[in-house]
């Protein structure tokens, strides 16, 4: 058993619990989470399948800061860039803050956008300690997704959402 505040990073690596990679994946597997309810409420909508395949992309960066071995390609990156610029272009010029929680899929996003920037920060504060651990797709993979969760919420305000 081990509860000496140490655990295991694939390799064998041992490292302590308060290592900012734990916090990173950590951050990760709750923006899994939150991406899984918001896929659940969304249910037969194409969006659906774009979150199943970006909860697949962040398992990748999970991958790379647990064995520090590229794992996601940039052209994810620039697709989830595409997929937001589409949804943004679809919706009317913000002019003020938004008020999460108009509706349930809306609520999820904005909670899953939420959780997105922070793990966002903390593979920041990683890449601060162990530069050789981040790879450059996986910030702007976060940083898009976390625009495109955005763009669902205000979408998903929409009646017409569809």
């Amino acid at each position: 058993m081990n509860d000496d505040g140490f655990t295991f990073l694939p390799g064998g690596v041992r490292v302590s619990k308060s290592d900012a990679r734990l916090d990173a994946l950590g951050a990760l597997d709750e923006l899994d989470a939150a991406l899984g309810l918001l896929r659940v409420s969304l249910a037969g909508r194409p969006d659906a399948a774009f979150i199943e395949s970006s909860q697949r992309d962040l398992l990748k960066i999970g991958g790379e800061l647990a064995t520090g071995r590229p794992a996601l390609d940039a052209s994810s990156v620039a697709a989830l860039a595409a997929e937001t610029a589409r949804r943004n272009a679809a919706l009317p010029p913000l002019r003020e803050f938004v008020l999460a929680g108009a509706n349930e899929p809306s609520a999820r996003a904005h909670a899953a956008r939420a959780v997105c920037r922070r793990a966002e920060r903390e593979i920041v504060r990683v890449r601060a300690a162990h530069p050789e651990l981040v790879f450059a797709p996986a910030l702007g993979y976060l940083n898009r997704l976390s625009g495109w969760l955005f763009a669902l919420a205000r979408a998903a305000e929409n009646p017409d959402f569809t």
